[in-house]
């Protein structure tokens, strides 16, 4: 399990007993997804924040959310980041789905106008499985292949870089722990898979078999256009990792991508 101490232990727990109290589902969709379920001796970038999307009816469910909150020591951001929350130094970005105030299944938010896809969103609560976060406390986290989509829609939504780091973080490790078993077998059954990328493969397996008919046509879509490895996207992922750009690992980044459409096709 990842290092999670401190404020950020202490906000994951009060918003768990909090959620818990009030009966409202919820579940720890962000960058401590893969920190948490597959194992530290990988390596995975620092975060002091934890994404939560939570389960409303309407606006004024949301307004009590964010007022029993503020009680319990978290502290609204300023702007137009309604979806922030500080507890000391951790940020918590909260997520309410389920709120129909625009197109089906975009968000937006009242105060700034903004509009969030929240497409993929509808199986988070499916999907999650509780996981020890820390000894003694329990929380729903979503399985990787599900962060994976919702990393790409993200990026398709606000056009972060770091939305793709964390995408390739996942395609290169997906199922590496243990035996590997899964990437064996994939090895030699699908053309030009090697065992380095079977777990992109796999990836793009997992996701065409579990995720809506919807979100599997954006992923697809966004996947395809990146069709060589000068791609903007790939150039993208290059800048996030100065300490590994190289020719080498532009190649490896575009070979993952391409074993994901590979499994997603298949």
């Amino acid at each position: 399990m990842p290092k999670i101490e401190g404020d950020l232990a202490e906000a994951l727990t009060r918003l768990h007993n909090y959620f818990e109290q009030k009966g409202i589902p919820f579940a720890l969709i962000g960058a401590l997804v893969p920190a948490i379920l597959l194992s530290p001796e990988i390596g995975m970038r620092e975060t002091r924040d934890a994404d939560h999307v939570i389960k409303l009816a309407s606006w004024a469910e949301w307004e009590t959310v964010i007022a029993d909150l503020a009680q319990l020591g978290f502290m609204r951001g300023r702007g137009e980041q309604e979806h922030r929350l500080y507890y000391r130094i951790a940020e918590i970005d909260i997520i309410p789905y389920g709120i129909t105030s625009g197109p089906d299944e975009v968000l937006i938010w009242r105060k700034s106008g903004n509009e969030m896809n929240l497409t993929g969103f509808s199986q988070v609560f499916e999907h999650a499985v509780l996981t020890e976060i820390v000894k003694g406390l329990t929380l729903p986290v979503i399985p990787l292949w599900l962060f994976a989509v919702l990393k790409i829609l993200a990026y398709l939504d606000r056009k972060f870089p770091r939305d793709l780091r964390d995408l390739v973080y996942v395609l290169e490790h997906y199922e590496s722990l243990g035996n590997g078993a899964r990437r064996f077998e994939v090895v030699g059954a699908a053309d030009g898979v090697t065992y380095e990328i079977a777990g992109a493969h796999l990836l793009g397996t997992d996701i065409r078999a579990k995720v809506s008919s919807k979100a599997l046509s954006m992923v697809r879509d966004f996947l395809a256009e990146i069709t060589d490895e000068y791609h903007n996207v790939i150039n993208a992922v290059l800048r996030e990792e100065p300490s590994l750009a190289s020719d080498r690992r532009r190649t490896c980044v575009y070979q993952l991508i391409q074993a994901c459409r590979l499994g997603l096709r298949d």
